[in-house]
């Protein structure tokens, strides 16, 4: 089978000055993103927003075709 990659999103978890988590999702960003690349888009939401980065999600969509 050959795989064709689709699209990646990403969703970042904050917490703001309540303890109250908030969500930030991104669809279609690139294919692999790096630790470091998420990280500093994530350092550049804390400054913009006030608020504590706490975690990260992935998720991938690859078209997979049969090869003949």
């Amino acid at each position: 089978m050959n795989t064709t990659w689709n699209k990646t999103n990403l969703t970042l978890i904050m917490m703001d000055a309540n303890d109250q988590k908030v969500r930030f999702s991104y669809s279609n960003i690139v294919e692999k993103p790096s630790d470091d690349q998420i990280k500093k888009f994530a350092a550049v939401l804390e400054k913009l927003t006030n608020l504590t980065f706490l975690s990260a999600a992935l998720s991938t969509t690859d078209n997979k075709t049969q090869v003949a």
